[in-house]
């Protein structure tokens, strides 16, 4: 069709070129700034799970704790390297010294293309972001599946435990260098906050790979996680000119649902609760912010004053915009239920799963 005839010749010269540009300041990183290697990289803390399951408002509710350090939007997307942080920071104290022209521009023209996806997903150039944006570059990051939904390489970053173990070695240590060069440019003393919901099947790696590393794991009832992923990614198949009618994404995340389900369980039942919180999204809408102050106290952080101010902003109950139902999508119930029903199912009855007191909000053991 004509949108995926101007998505190849147009837009995706456009972004490879991008690409090509972030490697170049890659290498200037390492001939301008070589100690960012030397940068360590301590007790960092994992967002991730099943998508659609609260992730989101779980990163952007801690990024408020001024310890905790994230990738914005325009450092994932537009700016990976040290030197492309510097350079548009010093154009930014610029255009603030104009009376911010360019600043206002790039605001209004995101949420012009944001459209519709600001109520699924809000969308900010200076909002804590996924960080598995910054893996672009290097053809890590699981969005690219939506462009070319039957790319066996893209497809393995979502069944990261079932790649070849020498692409797994090479994706981790990039990542790791991402977060070294994120922190090299960011306060002495912060603490990574990282925010994945396409990470699940890398949480057995990133345990591997940060052994003093905490995780959050967020779930939600299947039907209603596919059905809301499904609904999120309707205008990317369109975009793109793949799968408009979402059919082949149905069957995809319904495979890729049930195995990280499965691996999620696994996971929880061989953790210790000081290292992994498992919060379901039906027990957060709730509670919110109960359930947030017993998420860090089961992982033994002590939330700090501008933590909790924003914890008493949060309503007691969080209502969302995002409307959809599983009958809008060519979903297989009985695959659903036999295949990853009895998965989420164990896993809430994993000992790593917050739950509060609903009369007093204090956590339950």
């Amino acid at each position: 069709g004509l949108r995926r005839v101007l998505f190849l010749l147009i837009a995706f010269p456009v972004f490879c070129k991008l690409q090509l540009l972030h490697w170049l300041c890659f290498i200037f990183d390492a001939i301008f700034f070589p100690g960012y290697r030397k940068v360590r990289i301590e007790r960092p803390l994992f967002i991730s799970g099943i998508p659609r399951s609260g992730t989101t408002f779980v990163h952007r509710s801690l990024a408020h704790d001024e310890r905790f350090t994230s990738f914005t939007t325009w450092e994932a997307i537009l700016a990976p390297s040290i030197i492309q942080r510097k350079l548009i920071r010093a154009l930014a104290r610029l255009d603030r010294a104009l009376g911010a022209p360019v600043t206002q521009f790039i605001q209004v023209a995101t949420r012009k293309l944001a459209g519709d996806f600001n109520n699924i997903h809000k969308v900010g150039l200076d909002a804590a972001e996924e960080d598995y944006l910054s893996l672009l570059p290097i053809g890590g990051c699981f969005i690219l599946l939506l462009a070319f939904p039957f790319a066996t390489e893209l497809r393995q970053l979502a069944n990261f435990d079932q790649a070849p173990a020498a692409r797994r070695e090479r994706l981790l240590r990039a990542y790791q260098r991402l977060i070294q060069k994120h922190l090299y440019c960011a306060a002495p003393g912060s603490v990574f906050l990282s925010k994945n919901a396409a990470f699940a099947s890398w949480v057995p790696a990133l345990q591997s790979q940060f052994a003093d590393a905490r995780f959050i794991l967020c779930v939600r009832e299947p039907a209603s996680a596919l059905s809301s992923q499904l609904s999120s990614i309707q205008s990317a198949g369109s975009l793109f000119g793949t799968d408009p009618a979402s059919a082949q994404s149905a069957q995809t995340f319904a495979e890729l649902f049930a195995h990280n389900y499965t691996l999620l369980t696994e996971v929880c039942c061989h953790a210790r609760p000081e290292k992994l919180a498992l919060i379901d999204q039906g027990d957060l809408k709730q509670d919110s912010a109960a359930m947030l102050r017993a998420c860090l106290a089961q992982l033994q952080i002590e939330p700090t004053q501008s933590m909790e101010a924003a914890f008493d902003q949060i309503p007691t109950q969080n209502q969302a915009s995002h409307l959809h139902k599983s009958a809008d999508f060519p979903l297989d119930k009985a695959q659903i239920e036999v295949c990853i029903r009895p998965s989420y199912e164990q896993l809430l009855a994993t000992d790593t799963r917050v739950l509060v007191d609903p009369n007093t909000g204090t956590p339950l053991t």
